[in-house]
């Protein structure tokens, strides 16, 4: 082999290897890396404790929560969301993420969940579950927060 051909076996080498990496590193994991699950437990945590500002620091400024009918909630709109359900409800929620991919500053983790739902004036309580999709952004500040929250 020549050397004008040994560099062309180098360099489609070299491209093969790059794309590989790309692949790889966009790639679905069944599992969250340890940021997600921090804010994921974070969330539960101050959603359970009724720390309705703490749960609005997760979402990034253009954050949409998307409720099981479709309607949805942002900007002021998700203070009043968290206000009328820590009212109404005491939320014991138990996320279980099934699919998480990464790229970049971007993220997103969908699974299934279950939530006791504890009617704060009857007590009457409700078993719900379902799946999610949530998304996610590094901020420039460095934190990840949630850009999109999604319950089906």
């Amino acid at each position: 082999m020549d050397h004008g051909q040994g560099l062309r076996v180098h360099t489609v080498a070299m491209f093969a290897s790059i794309a590989l990496f790309l692949l790889f590193a966009a790639q679905a994991r069944p599992h969250p890396e340890p940021f997600a699950v921090a804010l994921d437990k974070r969330f539960v945590r101050d959603l359970h404790d009724k720390k309705i500002d703490d749960v609005l620091t997760l979402y990034t400024p253009d954050a949409v929560f998307v409720n099981p009918d479709g309607s949805e909630a942002k900007g002021p709109g998700l203070r009043k969301l968290y206000e009328q359900v820590t009212t109404s409800f005491d939320s014991d929620l138990h996320l279980k993420p099934a699919h998480f991919e990464r790229n970049g500053e971007a993220a997103e983790e969908n699974g299934s969940y279950e939530e006791t739902l504890r009617h704060r004036d009857s007590g009457k309580i409700d078993h719900i579950h379902g799946t999610f999709r949530f998304g996610m952004r590094r901020e420039a500040d460095g934190r990840w927060r949630y850009t999109r929250m999604e319950w089906h």
